[in-house]
């Protein structure tokens, strides 16, 4: 079963689209566009948005491909997203948040795979390089910098890194040997291997930690933050120009308490006000992060934001939306 709430629930039949009167057949794949999956067609107004584990999305629009962070090969013990990062083969653009390892691990053989430019600050391209990523597909970006890529416009924010509470990390690893068990010597190996993957520069925080506004041809507007700190002077101009966005995929929080999850989060999708809200980095970290309700969120939004629609993604599942006309920025399909 889905959870499809809000604005941009529907029953009724899809409505055809600008440009094609059935709807792609990626909308009814589960094989990820980025791994040899359908594509969008060229004359479509439908953007197909695959969450792919964490805060990596996938968003296929008009025969291109565009990811979000790149965190495929993950720790041991954690749910299969069901493809591997040597599966990753097609991609014109991606676009790293911060330099963490579960946000880049993989950007090294998914950069030389795929060819795509890897835009990202200037210590996210940084440690792109030392993961294997060709110096010449690097673009670093700044607060404010708008440019343009693979039929992308992408504008970036300074964002802020969320902070937690001294002790957290330590709490969830004891929740987790008293349900199941410790990791034993391979699996121990295994995630410190991908942990090695990443950054841990204290800079991340304030300095290194993007948000994207991106712009789609038809002028469709997509806000990404992979981390949910504080609200920054960026944020706000970014919301200046995305307000009312049509879509925002903002991270949660990996507080136990839904309360502290739910305070931090929302202001961000507040202050951008979106028709659809897509949730990330709600997904379970093995030995550290637990898998996080949504609800607590989702009732936030239907009583604060009523109009804006939100829905619970599955790993690689289509979610189709409609990018112009009275359908714009509505769910009108979604594959289980």
């Amino acid at each position: 079963m889905v959870l499809l709430l809000g604005a941009c629930a529907t029953h009724d039949a899809p409505t055809p689209l600008v440009g094609t009167s059935v709807l792609p057949q990626a909308c009814e794949s589960l094989v990820p566009a980025a791994i040899g999956g359908p594509l969008t067609p060229k004359d479509s107004e439908v953007a197909v948005f695959r969450w792919l584990g964490n805060a990596n999305y996938e968003i296929s629009y008009k025969g291109r491909v565009y990811l979000l962070d790149t965190y495929f090969d993950r720790k041991a013990r954690s749910r299969s997203l069901g493809f591997e990062a040597k599966d990753v083969k097609h991609a014109d653009l991606i676009l790293v948040g911060h330099a963490h390892f579960d946000h880049i691990s993989d950007v090294g053989i998914v950069s030389r795979q795929t060819g795509a430019p890897v835009v990202g600050s200037d210590l996210t391209i940084e440690t792109a390089k030392k993961l294997g990523m060709p110096a010449n597909q690097g673009i670093t970006v700044r607060d404010g910098q708008r440019i343009n890529e693979a039929g992308l416009t992408v504008d970036a924010a300074l964002a802020r890194h969320s902070t937690i509470q001294p002790g957290l990390i330590e709490a969830y690893a004891q929740v987790y040997k008293v349900e199941v068990r410790a990791d034993d010597e391979q699996e121990a190996k295994v995630t410190q291997s991908v942990m090695n993957k990443g950054s841990n520069a204290p800079a991340i925080i304030d300095q290194g930690t993007m948000a994207w506004g991106l712009t789609l041809d038809n002028g469709f507007k997509v806000v990404v933050f992979s981390s949910a700190g504080p609200i920054t002077e960026g944020d706000r101009r970014l919301a200046q120009a995305y307000q009312n966005a049509d879509v925002a995929i903002v991270a949660y929080q990996p507080h136990a308490v839904a309360p502290r999850q739910v305070e931090e989060t929302f202001p961000l999708i507040d202050l951008f006000k979106p028709k659809l809200f897509l949730p990330a980095h709600h997904d379970a970290s093995f030995g550290v992060w637990l898998d996080l309700g949504l609800e607590p969120l989702f009732e936030k939004l239907r009583t604060d934001l009523p109009q804006t629609g939100f829905l619970a993604p599955l790993y690689r599942s289509p979610i189709c939306v409609a990018t112009s006309g009275a359908d714009r920025a509505k769910v009108i399909h979604y594959q289980n």
